[in-house]
């Protein structure tokens, strides 16, 4: 299978994940499904075991400024077309369970955003700095500053 099969991809997630999961039509020619935090590893699981789509070819963050509370997690996955996994996680406690021992490739991704955003990554050694110097002792760079009054 050269492109990935969106609607068989959506008929297995209806049938694996209990809260549905919601396709988001935001980044032109590109399928977004947004997946709650918890779901991160089944999902992921079920595109490589099911699906046979292992290049990742990025994980990326961002704060949206109309929702202040939340940093968005972007998974890009690539088969002859793009496929986003979409989270949205509280920025005060930003908790995601490590892809590295499914996708050893996600380990600079997930240094970076860990870096960059302040997100923990669970199940995995360490995350060494991978951008920042070693002594970097300030917020993460990419976050914005709550203006004081």
């Amino acid at each position: 299978m050269n492109t990935l099969d969106v609607d068989a991809l959506f008929s297995v997630l209806g049938g694996e994940i209990d809260r549905d999961c919601i396709r988001q039509d935001s980044i032109q020619n590109e399928v977004v499904i947004e997946i709650p935090a918890e779901k991160l590893q089944e999902v992921s699981s079920i595109l490589l075991d099911q699906f046979d789509l292992h290049h990742l070819s990025t994980i990326t963050a961002e704060e949206r400024t109309g929702d202040p509370d939340y940093l968005e997690v972007q998974y890009n996955f690539w088969k002859g077309s793009g496929l986003t996994l979409l989270t949205r996680l509280e920025k005060d406690s930003p908790v995601l369970r490590s892809l590295t021992d499914m996708i050893p490739g996600a380990d600079f991704y997930e240094r970076e955003v860990a870096e960059m955003f302040g997100v923990r990554f669970t199940h995995r050694t360490e995350t060494p700095p991978l951008l920042l110097p070693e002594d970097w002792d300030g917020d993460p760079p990419m976050l914005q500053k709550e203006e004081t009054k």
